[in-house]
Order: C-alpha cells, then structure tokens, then sequence
C-alpha cells in the first residue's frame, strides 16, 4: 500500500504512545512518508531498463531495508553529538519509527515483495506470495494515492489552522495543491478505467511531484504538527 497521506495519517498516532520529545513528531510523519522516494530511482532506472525490470531492482529495496534505517539512526546520532545537540538524535529516531511503520504497512498491505535485508543476496519477503492482486486492484491502488494525497493536504492544512504558527502562510499553497490533487484524481479515475499502456509513464509523472509536494509540506509545517500534541 503506497499511499503517502495514509502512512502519514498512520506515523501521527505513534504521537499517543512516545513522549514528546522536540522535532520527534514531525519527524515520524516525514519518515513515514520517505521510503516512497524510491520511485524517483525507479524513474530514473526505467531510462536504462525497461519499467518492470526497473521497478525490480529498485522498489521496495533499498528505502525499505533494515539496514538503511539503522544506517540513518547512526548518521543522526553521530551529528547530534558532533553538534551537541539533542534534537537531532530525536529527527533521526523519528525518522526511523516513521520509515518502520511505513515498512509494516507496506508488509500487510502492499501485495508484493519486500526486500528487507538489502542489500544482502536474500530472497525478498512476500507475505502474500500465495496470492497474486489483479492488474486492477494494482491499478486502483494506485489511483487511491491521489484521493489519500488530497486528504493529507486536508489534513496538513486543519493542523496550521488549529495553531497558527510563523510558517502557516503555507496553506495557500496547500490548498492549492489539494485541488490540483483533487483534479487528477479524477483524470487517473478515467485513466484507471481506460487502462492505456502508458498507464504507469503518467502514473510516475503525477506520483513524483506530489510525493516531493508532501515531503515539503510536512517539513514546512513541522511546528503545527508538533504543536498539536493532544490530537
């Protein structure tokens, strides 16, 4: 299941059961949201291989390995002590709490393999190796990020306005960026219906830049999600 606003919706309820710690919160949720950057290598890939082949080697491999997060809990905790400061040990532990909710999701809900232990020559996890989804019900899934992107808008833009901080003149562009989603949503409805065979190229085009918008949105509106520590 790569839906970004749903991991993001997710790695927020982690907020019920950890103390608060600075940046802690905020982080978790872009964490949460970050293993899906292995599309832009995927992209990237597909100039080289063809999309299948591309999408082998690439997705669900190295954002979505064990190794990665303990590497990236390191690199945070070594800066922290470099620079004396605490907040940094807490983005990266976030970091990582976010990227491992996103990786059990991923697990439960994705339908396909997962590369746990990459880069190690280990056959990948597929906890439904005994079933395989439809063309479309992999489709619909992916037609579905955009409804849950539109929603994380939404969602991004209800935490600014419960506590307005000095970077809340992001929800303009939030709101402008939920109705763009909200329009192509309706176009991959179509698509999805349609099924072309450049389905997945028009996919990519639209995927990326929302991912990135996310990405950016949250980092931009990491006081008001941090803010509203009693949701």
């Amino acid at each position: 299941m790569p839906q970004a606003g749903l991991h993001a919706a997710f790695g927020n309820q982690f907020r019920r059961f950890l103390s608060h710690e600075r940046r802690l919160f905020p982080a978790i949720i872009f964490g949460a949201i970050l293993p899906d950057l292995d599309v832009i290598a995927v992209a990237i890939g597909s100039l080289f291989y063809p999309i299948h082949q591309a999408e082998h080697i690439f997705h669900r491999t190295f954002s979505h390995s064990f190794f990665t997060l303990i590497l990236i809990y390191l690199l945070f905790a070594i800066w922290s002590e470099l620079k004396n400061n605490p907040s940094l040990k807490s983005v990266g532990k976030g970091l990582v709490l976010g990227m491992l909710t996103h990786i059990v999701l991923d697990t439960f809900f994705w339908f396909r393999e997962i590369h746990f232990l990459w880069p190690l020559p280990i056959k990948p996890f597929n906890l439904w190796i005994f079933w395989e989804a439809p063309d479309w019900f992999n489709r619909s899934m992916l037609v579905l990020e955009f409804f849950f992107f539109r929603w994380y808008a939404w969602f991004l833009i209800q935490k600014h306005l419960q506590t307005p901080n000095r970077l809340s003149w992001i929800v303009s562009y939030l709101n402008i960026w939920k109705n763009i989603e909200s329009g192509i949503l309706l176009i991959f409805i179509i698509l999805g219906i349609w099924n072309p065979q450049f389905f997945k190229i028009l996919f990519g085009a639209a995927y990326i830049p929302s991912l990135l918008f996310a990405l950016w949105g949250t980092y931009m509106s990491r006081d008001a999600l941090e803010n509203n520590l009693n949701d």
